[in-house]
């Protein structure tokens, strides 16, 4: 990837800094022991993230509304996003899209560009995109989905004792998107960062329910303490905390279509390695170049929407 003159201004004054320290000094930063990680794997080139190699089309704005949820108390807006060629009314199957902490819904179905990515029912030719490259775009049979995204609040997606984003998604969410057309008895679910964590707890709470299950740089802590020290209202107790601890429920994923993919340098990494050694699959974790950002996300993005897009299909 080549470098852009403020990106190479940035990195030699990183390194310049890095370099002040000297060798033990970047050690401890590596480690974490000193600040500054993130700016050293910027300038060490760890979060070059390899752009998609994959055809992309316009997908049309993302339809928005809002609805009042008994499980969360509240009005709780989404966003559907359709793919290029599609418009409200199409019976489509449905890709379920979990937020990160701060987010909200509209934030989730822009976050990879998936539906930029769904070009293979012919639109793309219309837009720039080439015959012979529609081919690449989904697989033999596969099926274009909506991506539709609920705001799920910074919780985590797990239950709390005054807030269900999880109830909310699946006995509310669903029957509001068949009531417009869509195929809710065909669904995926995919999340980034604590959306990637909500997408492997409502696989463990609601098994058989998903075709396909993306977990995009799940934020997995290692312990209830770790959790509380990083954000303390990710959960109200530690009871709470190994309800949902997807690490120690590893096993229960065996035979369960997970995809997990998470950039080497990115925080969470380490927990994920831990929770990847007691999976059944551990080829069920992609691990690659990438930091914790959008780059990373949407560098996975094409391999994730073909996945999708053929267990969605039939």
């Amino acid at each position: 990837m080549p470098l852009s003159r403020r990106r190479l201004l940035q990195s030699l004054g990183a390194a310049a800094g890095l370099a002040g320290l000297g060798a033990a000094g970047v050690a401890l930063v590596d480690a974490e022991v000193l600040p500054g990680r993130s700016v050293l794997n910027q300038a060490l080139g760890r979060c070059d993230a390899r752009p998609p190699d994959a055809p992309r089309a316009p997908a049309p704005p993302p339809v928005t509304g809002s609805f009042r949820s008994a499980a969360r108390r509240r009005q709780v807006g989404f966003a559907i996003a359709y793919p290029p060629g599609y418009a409200p009314g199409a019976r489509l199957p449905v890709c379920l899209a979990l937020h990160g902490y701060a987010a909200d819904a509209r934030t989730a179905v822009d976050a990879a560009g998936y539906p930029e990515f769904l070009v293979g029912d012919g639109s793309g030719s219309r837009r720039g995109v080439g015959r012979a490259e529609l081919a690449k775009a989904l697989p033999h049979g596969g099926a274009p989905f909506v991506l539709a995204a609920p705001d799920g609040g910074d919780g985590y997606w797990h239950p709390h004792s005054d807030d269900d984003p999880l109830g909310m998604l699946v006995d509310e969410f669903l029957p509001l998107l068949a009531e417009r057309g869509l195929r809710t008895d065909r669904v995926a679910v995919a999340g980034w960062s604590m959306g990637g964590y909500g997408a492997l707890v409502a696989a463990l709470t609601y098994p058989g329910r998903f075709r396909a299950v993306v977990a995009t740089s799940p934020a997995i802590f290692h312990s209830y303490d770790d959790a509380k020290r990083v954000n303390a209202g990710a959960f109200d107790s530690a009871a709470e905390w190994g309800r949902y601890d997807v690490t120690a429920r590893a096993r229960e994923f065996a035979d369960m279509p997970v995809r997990i993919a998470i950039g080497a340098a990115d925080p969470f990494a380490k927990a994920v390695r831990t929770l990847r050694d007691r999976l059944p699959d551990p080829g069920t974790v992609e691990i690659s170049t990438g930091c914790h950002d959008n780059d990373f996300w949407r560098s996975v993005a094409p391999g994730q929407v073909r996945a999708i897009s053929a267990a969605l299909a039939g």
